[in-house]
């Protein structure tokens, strides 16, 4: 059975874990699903790509005069969903023929404005961290699956026993079958390993690797291998949220850095050691700073678009849900 056009745009565009249960079921079924499911990805992206460039009369009007030709050429049928795709997708050049071999050709992916999430050909599901760059070699999943990360990035990799999942950057590697983990790179010659569910080997091409499983974390620097304590909290720029237990408010200080960009200064050094207990869930960055000013008696000045500073307060807290 086909997807109706409303699985197709909850699958591509927000699915639940539902969604995902149902999408993993259909690939399945049968090897012709991944390839047409490989063509409606393309589609999407095209459609997200081209419809704000073509005004809707035109867009109405080019598939009108293409719905004919297009219906000659197909080797299976493209739900209504994806007309407007279509369109700009024949606007560029690309046939339906194209469609088909699309995933012979790489794919470049850059996270410029905020976070960005990709779902690869065979359901894995890639988030890059804003900056981020991916690239999906041309032979993914027909011969290896195999990307290139420069940046930050949170992997959900399909389990597929014969084809492991390669990671690539400048100096590291991460290997797996189907897991899910963070990937920081911050620099040529570093890079950080935090496994969420599974295993995975990590290691640079030439040399040592080191095997990691729910919950290890290991940074590579150069040629030293450091085990760290893996935190949720790398992940906030992507889920929103922040929890700490009794943490050094340096370390708020410092996850704000990096999550969302927003530098909070502290006029009163000692105030950097207080613990803080709390959980932010459903606030913005900046809200989640005039909390932590609140909790500690600290008036909150802002000195520039991303950078604040808390000016006095004191260590007396309590632990607060926010």
């Amino acid at each position: 059975m086909e997807p109706t056009d409303e699985q197709l745009a909850r699958w591509l565009e927000s699915p639940s874990q539902d969604d995902i249960q149902e999408l993993h079921e259909w690939l399945d079924k049968s090897p012709e699903n991944l390839q047409k499911w490989e063509s409606y990805q393309v589609l999407w992206q095209n459609s997200a790509k081209l419809s704000s460039r073509i005004p809707l009369p035109d867009r109405e009007r080019i598939w009108s005069g293409i719905e004919t030709e297009i219906g000659e050429k197909k080797t299976f049928t493209i739900p209504a969903f994806f007309k407007y795709a279509a369109a700009a997708a024949v606007i560029l050049t690309i046939s339906v023929s194209v469609w088909l071999s699309i995933s012979s050709k790489q794919e470049h992916y850059i996270a410029e404005n905020g976070p960005m999430e990709i779902w690869l050909s065979d359901s894995s599901r890639v988030m890059l961290k804003e900056g981020a760059e991916l690239t999906v070699s041309k032979n993914y999943l027909a011969e290896d699956r195999t990307v290139f990360l420069e940046g930050d990035a949170f992997f959900e990799v399909k389990r597929i026993e014969q084809k492991p999942f390669l990671v690539q950057t400048e100096s590291h590697f991460v290997k797996v079958l189907g897991t899910s983990f963070l990937v920081q790179s911050p620099q040529p010659r570093e890079a950080t390993v935090s496994v969420f569910s599974g295993k995975v080997e990590f290691g640079v091409p030439s040399g040592q690797s080191s095997i990691l499983t729910k919950d290890m974390s290991l940074t590579i620097l150069g040629d030293q291998f450091v085990e760290k304590e893996k935190s949720a909290n790398d992940l906030a720029w992507w889920t929103g949220e922040l929890k700490y237990d009794n943490a050094p408010l340096s370390q708020f200080v410092a996850d704000m850095a990096y999550n969302f960009g927003i530098e909070v200064k502290v006029s009163a050094t000692s105030l950097m050691g207080c613990g803080l207990t709390a959980k932010f869930e459903g606030l913005t960055p900046d809200e989640m700073v005039q909390a932590v000013a609140m909790t500690f008696g600290s008036e909150l000045q802002q000195s520039s678009k991303s950078s604040v500073v808390l000016q006095g307060g004191n260590c007396e807290m309590g632990g607060e849900t926010w």
